[in-house]
């Protein structure tokens, strides 16, 4: 303001000595001065209200600018998680579960531990690789699994086909007396409660194993929980645990070398979901199967 001041007096000042030279009337000589410095005065607003109304202009314009980036930002990632949703009606998935997993991820405290944020994290990429992993229909698993063995058994819902490898060992619980066992075999009962048949076809080295005391014990506790036993006596024919799941799934087990006096060394764990591959697994299971005995038969194989 004061600047606008200094200016117009200046300029008022001018145009009265201009007006000195060549008007004659003191009167007329102030009436230029002052109209003179009055147009000066309504200019420096006019430039003044303009650079400020452009100024504004410029403001508003980043402002919509960062507005408009925000908007399409929000609508990609609406869309985004409208189109995983799509995905996920469309594959029938859990959506609840999904949304249980997502709001506990999203309840952790933002002041949670730095080691719980990472082992959170940890966990959730784990289960990404796994989701990965279905989508190429084979997982891996490194040593003995217990979830995937348990969690498959409590979800079938037609069928469980299963060969198991029988060894005698004194002194040493088999797979049937430990923990993961008891909880396999409970798991079972609970299937065949809600209609699921199970067939499991013990395999044994030797007719002298065929009649085992201890093996009997693990037929008869099978057979008393409704699953349909069978036991087949093979010598040097190579075969590993697996078992079918409602005739999509194969879990199968992949043992090292077993040593004398030494229990087998699970190395890893496998589901498969390939079409070919398990109906290859079922083939065999139907051919061995069909050779061995039930096991209220099984003394007949000692004479085979």
């Amino acid at each position: 303001m004061l600047r606008k001041v200094i200016i117009t007096s200046v300029v008022g000042g001018c145009a009265y000595l201009l007006a000195t030279l060549v008007l004659d009337s003191l009167a007329a000589q102030l009436i230029v001065a002052a109209g003179v410095g009055a147009v000066s005065l309504m200019v420096q607003f006019l430039i003044g209200f303009e650079r400020r109304l452009a100024a504004v202009e410029d403001g508003q314009h980043g402002q919509t600018a960062t507005l408009q980036r925000a908007v399409r930002q929000g609508f990609a990632k609406v869309s985004a998680a409208t189109q995983l949703l799509a995905r996920l009606e469309a594959a029938e998935s859990k959506n609840n579960a999904i949304g249980r997993l997502v709001g506990q991820a999203a309840a952790i405290e933002p002041g949670a531990s730095p080691l719980l944020v990472k082992f959170v994290e940890t966990e959730m990429n784990r289960m990404t690789e796994f989701l990965h992993s279905v989508e190429h229909q084979e997982l891996t698993y490194d040593g003995e699994d217990r979830e995937w063995l348990l969690g498959l058994t409590c979800n079938a819902a037609s069928s469980i086909d299963a060969i198991s490898l029988c060894t005698v060992d004194a002194d040493k619980p088999g797979f049937w007396a430990q923990p993961l066992g008891l909880d396999y075999l409970a798991a079972q009962q609970v299937a065949i409660q809600r209609g699921v048949r199970i067939r499991r076809l013990f395999v044994v080295h030797g007719p002298e194993h065929v009649d085992d005391r201890s093996l009997r014990m693990v037929y008869e506790s099978q057979a008393s929980v409704g699953i349909e036993v069978r036991v087949l006596n093979v010598t040097d024919m190579p075969l590993a645990d697996f078992a079918v799941f409602d005739d999509v799934v194969s879990y199968e087990v992949v043992s090292g070398p077993r040593f004398a006096g030494a229990d087998p060394v699970i190395l890893c764990t496998r589901l498969v979901f390939r079409p070919d591959d398990v109906s290859r697994q079922m083939e065999r299971f139907r051919d061995f199967w069909q050779r061995a005995r039930p096991y209220g038969q099984s003394r007949a194989l000692n004479d085979s």
